[in-house]
This record gives C-alpha cells, sequence and structure tokens, in this order.
C-alpha cells in the first residue's frame, strides 16, 4: 500500500509541475562508462531474442543468425559513433585531449584512450541515424556475401532492431541528453515535459528562456520518443508473429520506417540549434528521416505489388521453438548415448587389451618357470653322477706308399768258389 501510495503521489505531483530532473552520469575507469552504453548493451541483449526467435521460426540457421547480429551490431555502432563526429562534431576533429592516466597505466599518457583521437574514442557521442546507417551496411554485406534472402532478412533484423533502440531510448531518457524547447506550464501536456535547473544552463536553456525561476520546464525528446516508440513495437511485432493474414516479406522493416521517419523528423524541430546544428535548415536526422521515408515508400509499393509472405517451418513461432526444444533434446539424447557407446568401447577395449596383457604375462612366467625347473633338473643330475670319459679313438694315419727298390741280380757263382774271392775283370772296386 506504501509504494502505491509513493507512486500515485509521484504521479499527481508530475501531472501539476512536470517531471523531476534527473541525469545519470558515468563510471570512471579510464573509459568513461555510461550509463547510456550499459542500457544500450542491456536493449542489443533483449533485441537479440525476438529477432532470433523469427529468424528460427524461418528455418536460418544458428549460423546466419550469430553473423547477422555480428555484422549488424560492429557496423551499426561503428556508424553511430563516425557520423556522429561527422554531423555534430566536426570542429572538435582535431581537438587534443590531455587526460592523466590511472595509476596502474604503464604506456605513454598519449596512448590512454580518453587522449585518443575523437574518431577512435567510439563512446565519445554517437547517432541513432549514423547506427542505422551503419547496420544497414553491415545487413547489406552480410546477406550479398552469403546469398540470403534479403527481404525476409530485413524483417528479421528490425523485429530485433526495433525493441532495442527503444531501449536505447530509455538510456536518453535517464541521462536527460535529448532536451528539446520549453513548454509552457499552462499546456495541457506540460505534464510529461521535465524541469531542468536553470542555473546549469543545459543546452543553452538559460539563455534561450531568461527570467527567474528556478527551473526551465522543456521537453525530454528521449522520453516523448520513447512513449511513442512502444505502440509502434507492439503494432510491428504483432504483425510479425501472428500465424495468419501474414505480410509479405520485408513489409515489416519498411513499415517500421514509415513510422518512424516521420515523428523524428518532426520531433527535431524541437531541438535547439547548439546541440544540433542545421545543415539547410534541417538537421542530419531530419535529412535523414527524409531519405528514409522515401526509401520506404518506394520499397513498399514494390512489396505491396510482387512480394509474398516468406514460409515459416511452422504454424506458430511457439511451435517452432516447441520443436527446437525437442530437436535440441533428442540431440542432447543421441550426442549422451554416443558418449556413453564411445566411453562403453573404449572400456571394452581397454579390458580386452588388459586381459592379452594379463595372458601374455602369464605365458612369460610360465615359460620362465618351466626354464628354471628343466636348469634345475640339470644340475641335480650332474651332482648325482660322475661324467663318463668317453674313448678318444685315434684316426689311423694315412699310409704313405713306399717306393720299391730293384732287386739287384744274383750272379750264379761256380762250385768251389767263395763269394768274394773274386771278382770279375773291369769291376770298379778293382784296386790299383
Amino acid at each position: 500500500m506504501y509504494a502505491l501510495a509513493l507512486l500515485v503521489s509521484a504521479g499527481t505531483t508530475a501531472v501539476t509541475t512536470g517531471l523531476p530532473y534527473f541525469h545519470l552520469g558515468a563510471i570512471e575507469v579510464g573509459v568513461p562508462i555510461q550509463w547510456f552504453g550499459m542500457i544500450v548493451a542491456v536493449g542489443v541483449l533483449i533485441g537479440a531474442v525476438p529477432l532470433r526467435r523469427y529468424a528460427e521460426w524461418h528455418g536460418v540457421s544458428d549460423e546466419h543468425i550469430r553473423g547477422l547480429l555480428t555484422w549488424i551490431m560492429i557496423s551499426g555502432f561503428l556508424g553511430a559513433h563516425e557520423l556522429d563526429v561527422i554531423a555534430y562534431q566536426w570542429d572538435r576533429i582535431g581537438e587534443a585531449t590531455n587526460v592523466a592516466p590511472a595509476g596502474w597505466w604503464f604506456l605513454p599518457a598519449g596512448l590512454w584512450p580518453s587522449n585518443w583521437p575523437l574518431v577512435f574514442r567510439f563512446w565519445d557521442g554517437i547517432s541513432s541515424y549514423g547506427g542505422f546507417i551503419g547496420g544497414a551496411a553491415g545487413f547489406a554485406i552480410y546477406t550479398w556475401w552469403k546469398r540470403l534472402p534479403v527481404r525476409m532478412f530485413a524483417d528479421a533484423t528490425v523485429i530485433g532492431l526495433l525493441p532495442a533502440f527503444s531501449i536505447g531510448r530509455i538510456g536518453c531518457t535517464v541521462v536527460s541528453d535529448h532536451i528539446g524547447a520549453a513548454v509552457a506550464d499552462d499546456r495541457w501536456y506540460a505534464f510529461i515535459a521535465m524541469n531542468y535547473p536553470r542555473k546549469l544552463n543545459l543546452a543553452g536553456l538559460a539563455e534561450a528562456y531568461p527570467g527567474t525561476s528556478e527551473f526551465i520546464r522543456a521537453w525530454n525528446l528521449g522520453l516523448i520518443e520513447l512513449l511513442y516508440l512502444i505502440p509502434v513495437n507492439a503494432v510491428i511485432l504483432w504483425l510479425a508473429f501472428r500465424p495468419s493474414k501474414r505480410m509479405p516479406a520485408g513489409f515489416i522493416a519498411v513499415l517500421a520506417g514509415v513510422l518512424y521517419a516521420p515523428v523524428r523528423f518532426l520531433l527535431d524541430f524541437l531541438r535547439p540549434e547548439g546541440t544540433d546544428p542545421r545543415i539547410i535548415g534541417l538537421t542530419f536526422a531530419q535529412w535523414s528521416s527524409f531519405l528514409a521515408i522515401g526509401a520506404a515508400l518506394y520499397a513498399a509499393s514494390r512489396i505491396l505489388k510482387s512480394g509474398e509472405p516468406a514460409t515459416p517451418v511452422t504454424r506458430t513461432s511457439r511451435e517452432a521453438q516447441a520443436r527446437l526444444r525437442e530437436l535440441l533434446r533428442d540431440d542432447e539424447e543421441s550426442q549422451l548415448k554416443r558418449a556413453n557407446d564411445q566411453r562403453a568401447e573404449a572400456d571394452r577395449k581397454a579390458a580386452a587389451l588388459a586381459k592379452a596383457r594379463a595372458e601374455r604375462d602369464a605365458e612369460v612366467a610360465e615359460e620362465i618357470a618351466a626354464k628354471a625347473a628343466a636348469k634345475a633338473a640339470l644340475a641335480g643330475e650332474g651332482a648325482a653322477k660322475p661324467v663318463e670319459a668317453k674313448p678318444v679313438e685315434a684316426e689311423p694315419a694315412e699310409a704313405k706308399p713306399v717306393a720299391a727298390k730293384p732287386a739287384k741280380p744274383v750272379e750264379a757263382k761256380p762250385d768251389g768258389v767263395k763269394p768274394g774271392a773274386a771278382k770279375p775283370a773291369g769291376s770298379k772296386n778293382r784296386k790299383r
């Protein structure tokens, strides 16, 4: 009850006196972390949910979803800063900064992020239309590279971009950086204007509206745009996800442009010239809105003439999500079964290897035991029985043939003559 009474009191105060001024600053860690940037990051994360859901409903793979998101986010943030520098901070491009680095910084002071050139200080100023243009460039490059259906992917992109951008406008509201013209206190709509302190002279309000009052009631254009975008989000998401009477592919994207650009064109007339310089009488956002309206109307006429609705994989997005969950569950079960089978096969191979190793070890042990037993048996027999000497047989000498000498002839001797008594004449043994 106390919370309800507090809300009622705050609402009554706002209706009678306007909204109180508040501003969320930055957390300084060398690079200033803006609350606005953190809210934008949350918006990107939330916007990715309907984008993914719509894309999955139309059979887009997770690879293309992640690729599209990456290209759009990077090119979008780059375009948001660089075009903001060109359109709103051109006079600061050559500006040199000299911010003392933190104590833990060991590099030269010129390399401290706050001392980088403005074109590289991506956190120092962003433009919504710069983000749109940069994101569109990234979208065009990715769809051309992957040969994807442009119209269906354009719808998916806008379905994620619109909620993300709307949440970003919450960031603009809480940092109060989109200040508009003053609002008279007697206007019926003055209750949604914000009371800016005069002494702060934000956006030159004190100079543009001199007076003695403590506060100047003026538009918070971020809040006004947020209030307008809430019903636009509802219409776009309803048309995108309804299962029947579906619009031709690409129509959701051009419808978002047709609904947003004219209102942004009109709201920029409330911006002070000091914050949004004019180019031939119009702001950068107004010229961008003018071009966006023309391009959206031309694309809408062509889509309505020849376009056809994109074909989803199921009747409703909810059915697609249920099928995806079932497929993921089946895939997890199959992966678990595959892992269990692989583990069981590995265990079986390990058991077979261990068995083979044990059998081999047993065979080796038996062989070693047999050899030891045989050696022991041989050693026992040698100690009990002397070794019988075997006779060594002499090998017969090889008989050499002896040459027979010729026998001398025996001379017959006459009877009565003694051997050696007389020698025949002419004997070589004769004495002289």
